[in-house]
């Protein structure tokens, strides 16, 4: 049975993901290897709805396999996604103030984010999913002031995973 990982930019989802199991699956990587270029550049050229078309066809194929699976921070905005969610049964909300995440985002250069372009913008995104998180989790961990091998470890010893 898989692993979900959730939450807002920022908030470690890979990082987690990567301590969890050699092999996992990055939601967004995935995404860019199917359509062959970046999210930010897909964005530009498609727009949000398009790439959240096809990232529910890649999450409903990811999550049929016994794995661990980060997803992008608004793997919630489609409905048909909230539904895959909301009937697994190990689902992880990652989550932190707004501020911490705000601050790991703007810091993380490798990662180009195109709904966190703007500070206050991003603000209201995060104030409208985090209802969303919340619903369809099985374990939330605030990752404010814990290590990624803390949170690790909290996610094996609640499934009991080595």
């Amino acid at each position: 049975m898989s692993i979900i990982l959730i939450g807002f930019m920022g908030a470690g989802k890979s990082t987690v993901a990567k301590l969890l199991a050699e092999e996992f699956t990055d939601l967004d990587q995935l995404i860019e290897e199917e359509i062959e270029m970046p999210i930010a550049t897909f964005f530009e050229l498609f727009g949000e709805a398009d790439f959240r078309k096809i990232e529910n066809e890649v999450f409903e194929l990811a999550v049929q396999k016994d794995i661990i699976i980060a997803t992008g921070g608004g793997i919630i905005e489609n409905p048909k996604n909230l539904n895959v969610l909301d009937r697994a049964s190990r689902v992880v909300f990652l989550t932190a103030d707004f501020d911490t995440l705000w601050k790991r985002i703007s810091m993380d250069w490798q990662n180009v984010r195109p709904l966190a372009q703007d500070k206050e913008a991003a603000q209201l995104l995060f104030e409208k999913r985090m209802k969303d998180y919340a619903k369809v989790a099985d374990l939330t961990i605030d990752v404010t002031d814990k290590s990624p091998e803390q949170i690790a470890e909290l996610i094996r010893e609640k499934w009991e995973i080595e």
